[in-house]
């Protein structure tokens, strides 16, 4: 019995020993496995930066696209106004319609059945121009505001001395805007006047019409300047429209140019010295 006991105390004493080691591995494992929780916490943490790294560079990168599409906005109105193009071939159509003007306004007559025998060149500056508006006949007409000598000489007489043929009357108004050139429009006329005559033409030489406060020139400036010419020129006849005017009273627009009703008036007073020099000229 007593041995029993005996062995019986020693055996729960064992189990007692062994569950006592049990207990101890089992802390000591849990100690020992301990570490691998904190390794799962660093991960976690480690992954996240990586990520808010991403999202940084792709908001940063979004934001730097931003001014780009910003900046091609930006261009694209400078792109716009390229249409200023299509206006310049019809202001290069404006300037090819108006350099016949340039050089002179040209008018051809329209009955080709009588232009042979019976031809008017009218060859003048802006009083002229006043004077075929006014009339708006079939006449040549060479005229141009604001000439002088040197228009006439390198445009003026150029470009209708092809058309002065046989029993044409070249009708000459020139020099209010030059009086000074006077001698050189008394040179140049007469020389032209013998070559038309050789070719059956007439030339006539109509005296610079009176002003009214001109301040550019001076009625006596003008009558000396008619004076020189209607003594010198030769082999041209002179038509003395000046007196006309001033003895038939006449008015301007602005102290040179003539209304219509004195243009006409000048012209119709061309006509008669015309028909007293070249009968039959109309007929």
């Amino acid at each position: 019995m007593i041995f029993t006991k005996k062995y019986r105390t020693g055996q729960i004493v064992l189990t007692a020993c062994i569950a006592a080691v049990c207990m101890f591995s089992d802390v000591h494992g849990a100690e020992v496995a301990g570490p691998p929780a904190p390794k799962t916490l660093t991960v976690t943490p480690t992954e996240k930066p990586k990520s808010t790294a991403k999202s940084k560079s792709t908001s940063t990168s979004k934001s730097k696209s931003t001014p780009k599409s910003k900046s091609a906005l930006t261009q694209k109105p400078e792109a716009t106004p390229i249409p200023a193009s299509t206006p310049t071939p019809e202001q290069e159509a404006e300037t090819d319609k108006q350099n016949p003007a340039d050089q002179g306004t040209l008018s051809k007559p329209d009955h080709p059945d009588t232009i042979s025998a019976d031809k008017l060149v009218f060859i003048g500056d802006s009083r002229t121009e006043g004077l075929r508006d006014a009339v708006n006949d079939d006449s040549i007409w060479s005229c141009l505001s604001s000439m002088g000598y040197d228009w006439m000489v390198s445009t003026g007489v150029p470009q209708v001395e092809d058309q002065i043929e046989d029993n044409t009357a070249v009708i000459i108004l020139m020099g209010v805007n030059d009086l000074y050139h006077v001698n050189d429009y008394v040179s140049y006329i007469n020389s032209k006047a013998a070559e038309w005559e050789n070719r059956g033409a007439q030339t006539y030489f109509v005296s610079v019409g009176p002003v009214q406060n001109d301040p550019y020139c001076s009625n006596a400036e003008i009558e000396s300047f008619n004076a020189v010419m209607q003594a010198n020129l030769s082999g041209v006849t002179y038509i003395d429209v000046y007196s006309h005017l001033v003895s038939e009273g006449f008015s301007t627009v602005d102290g040179t140019h003539y209304p219509d009703s004195v243009s006409v008036d000048i012209y119709n007073y061309i006509l008669d010295h015309l028909e007293e020099q070249r009968s039959g000229i109309w007929g």
